[in-house]
């Protein structure tokens, strides 16, 4: 009886946790909703008149807009070798070893299995500007919850006897795995490409140093995003998200609530 408690009260923190983080998508999705598309022209004529009247420093408002990502010294994906505003990069070694476990018998069985586990992980970013019909703003993407496009899923076999692995610009001096078997290596790697449109939403501040850019909002919770992806399909992504969530939740709660009450009932039955 206990344990079917604990496991029902278990199941209805998590759905409980998974409606709260229903109402947080529901949030930011009325963000981005109500939130009207500016034009980079339009926020730097509005930055400078509340300067003239209050100084620099003084303008801070949340917004959106819709451009091309330009860079005139882009990085360059280490695994792809392709200009990008940022790009994100992960390595996983693939292994296979073996293990002995005892049967229900007593008896000793050795057996195979394969796990991985990532050697490498990079995130790199640059401020750059988004240029749309009226002119160009600057990006500060530190913070942002960032969606670029995935450049790099590739696997490659191991080769026995090298101390190194290398792809692209990336390399790396290999360990020694005692008691695991090297299958090979996977590569991700995400960019944000130089020349790709992007929506942008975020708080347009001059904050640092008078110059107006896109930034990490002060205001907790209050969107930053930085995406390949069209508004319209975030939205439609953030309402998935949300559904989703609201339909597990309530699942979880449900079944816990049932374990609860039929372990009680059991009990006193």
């Amino acid at each position: 009886m206990i344990i079917a408690i604990v496991i029902g009260a278990i199941l209805i923190g998590i759905g409980a946790l998974l409606l709260f983080l229903k109402g947080k998508s529901e949030d930011k999705l009325l963000e981005v909703k109500v939130t009207q598309t500016s034009q980079a022209t339009e926020l730097t004529e509005l930055q400078q008149a509340v300067a003239s009247e209050i100084g620099p420093g003084g303008f801070s408002q949340l917004a959106e807009v819709k451009g091309i990502g330009e860079s005139e010294k882009p990085l360059t994906g280490e695994l792809s070798n392709q200009p990008c505003l940022w790009y994100s990069m992960r390595v996983e070694e693939l292994y296979e070893e073996t293990y002995t476990e005892t049967d229900a018998n007593g008896n000793s069985v050795t057996r195979t299995r394969t796990g991985s586990n990532n050697v490498a992980n990079n995130t790199q970013s640059i401020p750059f500007s988004v240029r749309d019909e009226s002119g160009s703003i600057m990006v500060d993407p530190d913070g942002a919850k960032i969606e670029g496009r995935k450049v790099v899923d590739r696997h490659e076999p191991a080769q026995n006897g090298l101390g190194t692995i290398s792809f692209g610009s990336f390399t790396m001096s290999l360990s020694p795995n005692h008691g695991r078997r090297v299958t090979g290596y996977r590569y991700h790697e995400e960019i944000l490409p130089v020349g790709e449109r992007l929506y942008v939403i975020g708080e347009a501040n001059d904050r640092d140093g008078g110059i107006l850019a896109f930034r990490k909002p002060l205001e907790k919770g209050k969107p930053f995003i930085v995406s390949i992806r069209s508004e319209e399909e975030i939205v439609k992504g953030l309402e998935t998200s949300a559904k989703v969530k609201q339909w597990i939740g309530f699942g979880l709660i449900g079944v816990g609530s049932g374990l609860i009450f039929a372990a009680i009932a059991g009990a006193f039955g």
